[in-house]
């Protein structure tokens, strides 16, 4: 204290009394809540003269908590100016001893004055960057102007961004700040990301080398921050599951404008634009209240795709890789608007021309589409939706030049006027169609239409397949769709081989899950076995069957339960013909026995037998099929095939019970070769019935 007093009295005497040019003040320590000086040296110089200089050095200088670690080293003002209203320091240097920083000298310099003051900081090297401070503060008014340069943004992990994973990125900024006592009134920042990678820790968000530059401006007037906002995405890869981004030197542009109320916590947006460059291009407008709830009051979005191709290549195509759409072809227009009220969605249309869809795996392909929807969640909307397209290919099946309407609003889709598809020369009417999402999430669909004469001969060509002639038909006053089961009315009715399949009664339960169910009843009419044995290589038949399949169940497409039965109908007059070929293969299916000598020779000795009727049927229960014939034979088995005139050929069956997958191999391999031997059945004539005898 005594050295502050000499001072004083140093201070205080005229300079002519003393012959003094220069005075020199040391103290060893000072305290002053919590800071701790060490080594301060104070030096006045050019005393006789009007305008003095003072020099101020301090050996240590330790900080207040949380900033303990922090010591201020050789702290140096190498131009200090003290006169009666002002102190000013034009070259101050220090050295700093902490972890934090990585370079231990910085320079800074002061002027303090009744008019202002002001204070600079430069070449202080902190997270391996390079920062730069100026702060000047007049009255109650104040400015600051803060830069950082190559600022590394790993040891900043646990602060800005805890739950990621940061392995790499630098920043430069510029802030540029001006207010009032407490309150900032401008802030303006210039924001340079370089090389930033970082990652979620359960991998659904991730960015590698990001390159963004972003540019922000705010103004408080009154109870509002008024701001504009600008970003530049120029590089890097972005992963938000399932979107990838994979942006190489193609800009992607943001930019906000809007308004923030202190008072009420509510955003209004003037503007906000996404531009991504022959890409993308979206704005957006409204008013968004943040308290006491977050709620989108009023917002309205829209968005146009200028060229769908490229857009689907940066945005859809990386969500499709290892799926069964990978490399679908997208091209066209499209332009699309939502209006949102109150956090729902209230109004939104998606318009597409010249709409193009191609599928790499050749099962769909849409050409000179042209999608206009509509959507309302009012229910007394009236504004309809069109769906039309010049050609669309379903599994190489062409369906013509087409469109119909819908009307689509809340959670309902329904048809607004019936229309027909031409197909394979018949034609698909379409009377009924309704969807609706229900309370439980869950869809409710009711269906109805016709199905007249589609050429079978036409839908196999199509198809690739083994040529069939007949065609299809059916009358569906219904189907209905709900619980996730599908149930049909009516029936559909397939004319083939001169005969006719109907197929009634069918449901099918758990669609799209892990356990689905199937059931029918089925019924055959009249199928000619000529017609029918022409197209497999099963062996050559004539004659009419019909029969049916009842209470069809089956679990995964897979049979569990069933009544069939197939033979000749009663009525038949028609000639009554089998080959050799066929013989084998109907015996190799009913199975047990044995086979005689004379059988095998008169099997041998003759291509075509006359037969009486021929049947089989099967029902199917617990994994066990019970095996039935065209009629009993004896106690001891059943005919398949009962022979009539001479030569006469039996097939007998003996084996009554036989296991579904037995019976299943022995099918596919008929299917696959039809050119067995007999296994184990009972070829059965005359002679040969004496023998087995």
């Amino acid at each position: 204290m005594t050295h502050f007093v000499f001072l004083l009295l140093m201070l205080l005497i005229p300079v002519n009394t003393l012959a003094l040019e220069s005075v020199t003040l040391r103290l060893k320590s000072a305290s002053m809540k919590q800071w701790q000086f060490q080594g301060i040296k104070l030096q006045l110089g050019k005393l006789s003269q009007s305008k003095q200089e003072i020099g101020l050095s301090v050996d240590r200088l330790s900080l207040p908590k949380p900033f303990e670690d922090i010591k201020l080293i050789n702290i140096r003002c190498l131009q200090f100016v003290w006169t009666d209203k002002t102190i000013s320091c034009q070259d101050g240097r220090t050295s700093i001893a902490s972890k934090r920083f990585d370079s231990p000298h910085f320079k800074f310099s002061f002027t303090i004055s009744p008019q202002k003051t002001q204070f600079s900081l430069s070449q202080l090297t902190l997270l391996k960057g390079v920062f730069d401070l100026k702060a000047t503060l007049k009255s109650d008014d104040w400015q600051v102007h803060l830069t950082g340069n190559k600022v590394g943004l790993q040891p900043l992990k646990k602060l800005l961004l805890p739950k990621l994973d940061l392995s790499s990125g630098t920043v430069n900024f510029s802030i540029d700040a001006t207010g009032k006592a407490k309150i900032p009134h401008r802030i303006k920042a210039n924001i340079d990301l370089n090389n930033l990678s970082v990652q979620s820790s359960d991998g659904k968000k991730a960015g590698e080398n990001i390159r963004l530059k972003t540019t922000i401006e705010a103004i408080q007037q009154q109870n509002s921050w008024h701001w504009q906002h600008k970003s530049l995405f120029e590089q890097g890869n972005v992963y938000l599951k399932p979107l990838y981004l994979e942006n190489k030197n193609s800009d992607i542009f943001v930019e906000t404008q809007g308004e923030y109320n202190l008072k009420n916590h509510q955003i209004i947006l003037d503007k906000v634009n996404l531009q991504h460059h022959e890409t993308l291009s979206a704005t957006a407008y409204g008013t968004i209240n943040l308290k006491p709830t977050l709620n989108l009051v009023n917002l309205n979005a829209y968005a146009t795709i200028e060229n769908l191709q490229k857009m689907s290549a940066v945005y859809l195509a990386p969500i499709l890789e290892t799926t069964e759409f990978e490399g679908l072809l997208l091209n066209g227009k499209v332009e699309a608007g939502i209006r949102i009220r109150n956090n729902k969605p209230d109004e939104a249309y998606l318009i597409s021309n010249d709409l193009q869809v191609q599928d790499p795996k050749k099962r769909f392909k849409l050409q000179n589409g042209v999608v206009v929807l509509n959507w309302s969640n009012h229910e007394d909307a009236q504004k309809t939706s069109t769906i039309s397209w010049g050609q669309l290919d379903l599994f190489s099946i062409p369906l013509p030049r087409t469109y119909f309407n819908l009307l689509i609003k809340e959670k309902q889709v329904s048809l607004v006027n019936a229309f027909n598809i031409p197909l394979l020369g018949g034609n698909i009417h379409i009377k009924k169609f309704e969807w609706e999402m229900l309370e439980d999430n869950s869809p409710h669909v009711d269906f109805a239409g016709a199905i007249q004469a589609l050429s079978l001969e036409k839908l196999t060509a199509a198809l690739d397949a083994e040529p069939l002639l007949g065609n299809i038909s059916g009358d569906i006053p219904g189907i209905h769709f709900a619980d996730n089961k599908l149930n049909l009315e009516g029936g559909l009715k397939i004319d083939l081989f001169d005969g006719q399949i109907d197929i009634n009664q069918l449901s099918i339960s758990g669609m799209g899950t892990a356990f689905s169910q199937f059931e029918s009843n089925i019924k055959i009419t009249s199928i000619d076995l000529d017609l029918l044995t022409q197209k497999f290589k099963f062996g050559g038949m004539k004659g009419k069957v019909s029969g049916v399949i009842n209470e069809l169940y089956m679990e995964n497409w897979q049979p569990i339960q069933f009544y069939a039965w197939i033979g000749t109908d009663d009525d038949d007059d028609s000639d009554h013909k089998i080959s050799q070929k066929a013989v084998e293969n109907l015996a190799n299916i009913g199975g047990g026995g044995a086979v005689d000598f004379v059988s095998r020779m008169i099997l041998g000795m003759f291509g075509n037998f006359d037969y009486d009727k021929i049947g089989l049927g099967c029902y199917l229960h617990e994994g066990v099929c019970q095996l039935m014939g065209a009629e009993p034979a004896g106690v001891r088995g059943f005919y398949i095939v009962k022979g009539g005139g001479l030569p006469r050929i039996d097939v007998m069956g003996y084996n009554t019970r036989i296991d579904w997958n037995v019976l299943l191999e022995r099918l596919k391999r008929l299917s696959k070769t039809g050119d067995l031997a007999i296994e184990a059945p009972i070829i059965d004539n005359s002679m040969g019935k004496k023998l087995a005898e």
